[in-house]
């Protein structure tokens, strides 16, 4: 299924928490009142996205989903910036936390010692700072047992983003024993802040339908609260549930809206699919220069799938002007990293020596030197 992999992703990206050296910790707020549950119904396996139109035949692989692969900010804790943007880097007196600032400055040492003395007087915000840099070995050794026990302290004393940094340990049993079920809880007890990343992650485990049921609607729901936060998988998530029409009304338009909010906050394969619905005219005005641009865009940045996009216009001339240097060069990148495309093999072969000769050098010197 395709959820299960999903989540397996997910899993696997919760080993990515202790390496991500100068992100925020939080400071406590008041507890908010839980809400009731939703009935459990339903399950989703979204279909693959439409390739782009071309006037060569279309020998390439379906573009992948975001949710089969690990999503890129599954297992990283909110950044500096975003705990300051939400307040929780103050404390109740308005002013700079004093632990959080030295975090910050990169002054573990001193983070460290003032953490300690405020978790011990039952801080959460400080103890969640503990489990970071015992996690990251951030002036201390590292010790994924003491991590874990310092963030279960503060999730237990109400802390969001200790339960969510709590839930990706269980998921990966990192510092303790791997219980996917108790991830599940802890995701929940964030989700009840509407922590972005909780929301979406809980929202997997529910497609998946192992440690919660089966539900489409109740992660649309969570895949909705999340991308309406911001959370670019979460956007991407929901695009494809409404491409599919599972847990929400089958609407291109309202998937396609998804795709490009996500795309244009930096999701990579949300970059290709939105080219490919531009290309098309699927859920939006037929555009193949716009739908060259974002191929381009997502080319540069690293995806496989665009690189193999823009080769294709780039070869045909649609949407930019006609380039075979360029077009073989794409090809050659995309498919040394396994994206395969037998129409571009054979226009690669036609090409003058010299252009194909110049194609490959091109490709090898890239990204430095392309």
């Amino acid at each position: 299924m395709i959820f299960r992999t999903a989540i397996c992703a997910v899993l696997l990206l919760a080993t990515a928490l202790p390496a991500v050296a100068e992100k925020g910790v939080p400071v406590p707020v008041a507890k908010p009142a839980t809400t009731g549950g939703e009935a459990p119904t339903g399950s989703t396996t979204p279909a693959p996205a439409t390739a782009a139109a071309s006037s060569a035949p279309a020998t390439t692989a379906p573009l992948p989903s975001t949710l089969t692969i690990p999503p890129p900010a599954a297992g990283l804790m909110p950044s500096a910036e975003d705990l300051i943007k939400s307040g929780r880097a103050l404390n109740d007196d308005g002013e700079g936390d004093q632990a959080f600032g030295a975090f910050q400055r990169g002054l573990y040492l001193t983070a460290f010692t003032v953490a300690m003395s405020r978790a011990e007087r039952g801080d959460a915000a400080a103890a969640t700072l503990l489990g970071r840099l015992y996690g990251e070995g951030l002036g201390v050794k590292q010790n994924d047992k003491a991590s874990a026990a310092w963030y279960q302290q503060g999730a237990l004393a109400g802390d969001p983003n200790a339960q969510l940094a709590l839930g990706l340990l269980y998921l990966d049993g990192r510092g303790l024993k791997k219980d996917r079920a108790k991830a599940a809880d802890a995701f929940e007890q964030a989700a009840e802040w509407n922590e972005p990343q909780a929301l979406y992650n809980l929202g997997l485990l529910y497609l998946e339908g192992q440690v919660r049921p089966k539900d489409s609607e109740k992660a649309a729901s969570l895949f909705s609260k999340s991308a309406g936060l911001g959370n670019i998988d979460a956007q991407y998530g929901l695009a494809q549930l409404y491409a599919e029409g599972e847990g929400v009304l089958l609407d291109d338009g309202i998937s396609t809206m998804w795709i490009a909010k996500a795309a244009k906050a930096g999701h990579p394969d949300a970059a290709v699919e939105y080219g490919i619905r531009l290309f098309n005219g699927i859920g939006t005005k037929k555009d193949i220069i716009a739908a060259a641009g974002w191929f381009r865009r997502a080319a540069e940045s690293g995806n496989p799938v665009g690189q193999n996009r823009y080769a294709r216009v780039l070869a045909t001339g649609m949407g930019t002007p006609r380039d075979p240097a360029q077009a073989a060069k794409w090809h050659l990148i995309a498919a040394k990293r396994g994206t395969k495309d037998e129409w571009l093999d054979e226009f690669v072969a036609k090409l003058p020596e010299a252009e194909r000769k110049a194609a490959e050098i091109a490709a090898e010197r890239w990204p430095s030197g392309g």
